[in-house]
């Protein structure tokens, strides 16, 4: 049986082509980037894409005997103590099965680990509160919930708001 593979070309964003392949055989969707060389436009484009898809996912977290699913961009951020990871939004606090490096694994670009309890939704950070001499505090979006940056981490925090910042 032959494929019914079509080939459906749209417009160009500078010098790249852009080519949307039809394939009924797949079984999941697949994106492939070919270049002729692996430069920034490319990495920051792979990156793009990595997100839009991570950005879908949902985690599967606990409250009582009740399950949630809950959308990532939903998540202010995770924190440890006592060996139970709590799940914070805007409103509530749930608790999940996986550990912190699990998560930091699995989590998309905009989750960024900044101690060694806590990873943060970079995406829903409305202020930093620098302390120079112990932990910083981030303030969220449409809460009075925070989270605290050790030192060690606050460095790699700043510059990746910094590079969130010259992208917009």
């Amino acid at each position: 049986m032959m494929n019914d593979v079509r080939k459906q070309k749209q417009s160009g964003y500078k010098h790249m082509k852009i080519t949307v392949e039809i394939d009924d055989n797949l079984t999941e969707e697949e994106i492939t980037i070919h270049c002729r060389e692996l430069n920034d436009e490319v990495i920051s484009l792979q990156k793009r894409i990595s997100e839009a898809i991570q950005s879908k996912m949902m985690l599967n977290v606990t409250k009582g005997e009740l399950e949630y699913y809950l959308n990532l961009p939903e998540i202010l951020f995770f924190e440890t103590a006592d060996s139970i990871v709590a799940v914070h939004t805007k409103g509530q606090i749930f608790e999940t099965r996986m550990k912190l490096y699990e998560l930091e694994e699995l989590l998309p670009a905009s989750f960024l680990r900044v101690s060694k309890s806590a990873i943060i939704n970079t995406g829903q950070i409305r202020a930093i509160h620098k302390n120079i001499t112990g932990a910083s505090e981030v303030e969220f979006n449409g809460s009075n919930k925070r989270a605290f940056v050790s030192r060690s981490y606050f460095k790699l925090l700043t510059n990746k708001m910094e590079e969130k910042r010259l992208k917009k």
